[in-house]
């Protein structure tokens, strides 16, 4: 059953991007059919405190570090100059035109308020969150790697469709990471449950600690050293398990 749900991202990979109505049409995007000729790049400043920073976007890169207000920089392509509002609303990132027509956010990039939950969904792109606390963690991406470095969540489950996944400097209580194909590096975790799964790629886990460990990859090697796990799970379809502690090397 575990390389079963690994291999399944494998296969919705291709339904992603069957499904996708964002499609680049030369130097202009185009979205539901209609072709956005104009990009530009939104200021937005926001000194609320909301519980959760939410995001839905077509594509393109997202880059968090935490800090005192909301101060960030978008990027936009729309159908027609300036048409395109961007607020956000009860910590929900939410944009509409003038006009009526769609536009797609290229890219997000700036500060959040530290103690802040994560919910973010995109078609494509590479996200990096550093320096957060909150509750929930969310993240799922068609494609794109992801980069979490000194996250502290209660929560945290996060997935990509194709991309690497390197977390970093993380405290959690419950932690998932999936990648239909791509590599996983975990370094310097501290959690209870942890739970990392690709269909194709390698498993790294260094440096951490968990009360259950279970990783899986169904072609591709898992390598563990320097951790402690009261009870660990560790499987490859197609290749080898080594799990490395105090300079002994044991192949699984």
């Amino acid at each position: 059953m575990k390389f079963l749900k690994v291999l399944i991202l494998l296969v919705l990979i291709p339904l992603l991007f069957a499904s996708c109505e964002f499609h680049f049409d030369g130097d202009k995007v185009r979205v539901k059919g209609i072709t956005l000729e104009h990009s530009r790049t939104i200021t937005l400043i926001d000194n609320e405190k909301y519980d959760t920073f939410i995001v839905e976007a077509h594509s393109g890169n997202i880059a968090l570090d935490g800090g005192q207000s909301y101060n960030l920089e978008i990027k936009i392509w729309e159908k027609y100059e300036n048409d395109v509002t961007l607020t956000i609303q009860n910590g929900k990132l939410v944009g509409k035109t003038a006009s009526g027509k769609p536009f797609a956010i290229a890219k997000i990039e700036g500060i959040i308020p530290t103690n802040t939950s994560i919910d973010i969904q995109t078609g494509a792109g590479n996200i990096m969150i550093s320096n957060m606390d909150g509750k929930d963690f969310e993240v799922e991406t068609g494609a794109g790697n992801l980069n979490f470095d000194n996250c502290n969540f209660t929560e945290m489950e996060f997935s990509t469709g194709a991309g690497n996944i390197n977390a970093s400097n993380i405290k959690t209580n419950n932690i998932e990471m999936n990648t239909g194909a791509g590599n996983i590096l975990i370094k310097s975790l501290i959690a209870i449950e942890l739970e990392c799964n690709t269909g194709v790629g390698n498993i790294d886990v260094f440096n951490s600690t968990a009360k259950n460990a279970d990783c899986n990859t169904g072609i591709g090697n898992i390598s563990v050293s320097e951790s402690q796990f009261e009870r660990h799970d560790f499987n490859t379809g197609i290749g080898k398990v080594n799990y490395r502690n105090n300079g002994k090397s044991i192949e699984l």
